[in-house]
């Protein structure tokens, strides 16, 4: 069974930090597969450096951040920021923006739309960088 690896920022376990995913507390690995279920892998810790104030998209923060959730397909925020168009253009993660605040709402939103983002993620493996940020899900 087909299955993407998610990662989203959460400070309360409960919903996706609506500000720029870098500055989360921790990160939240799940386990998406085709049929819609979702299984929490694990929490991770947000030890990427602080970015000064009014400062977003520090490429040294997004280093660190890539680190920690190395083992993922899909970086899902409810931002976009620098470091998410970063990624679309070099790195091996599909950035993917939610309207949902939830993150089982927003595992929902992604099931939903999983054959297209599991496209997206088989054409970086690939190492094509597809130009897309999708958004996923509709609702606060």
């Amino acid at each position: 069974m087909r299955k993407l690896r998610i990662v989203a920022g959460s400070n309360d376990g409960a919903n996706i930090i609506p500000d720029h995913m870098g500055t989360a507390q921790d990160f939240y690995i799940f386990d998406l597969f085709e049929d819609g279920r979702s299984l929490l892998v694990e929490k991770r810790a947000n030890t990427s450096p602080q970015e000064e104030e009014g400062v977003h998209g520090d490429p040294k923060k997004l280093a660190v951040a890539s680190d920690i959730f190395a083992d993922c397909d899909v970086v899902l925020g409810r931002r976009g920021s620098p470091n998410f168009v970063r990624m679309r253009d070099n790195s091996r993660f599909q950035p993917v923006l939610t309207d949902v605040a939830s993150l089982s709402d927003s595992m929902v939103g992604l099931a939903e739309t999983f054959d297209e983002v599991y496209a997206l993620v088989e054409r970086r493996r690939r190492g094509e960088r597809p130009q897309v940020i999708p958004t996923v899900g509709r609702g606060g």
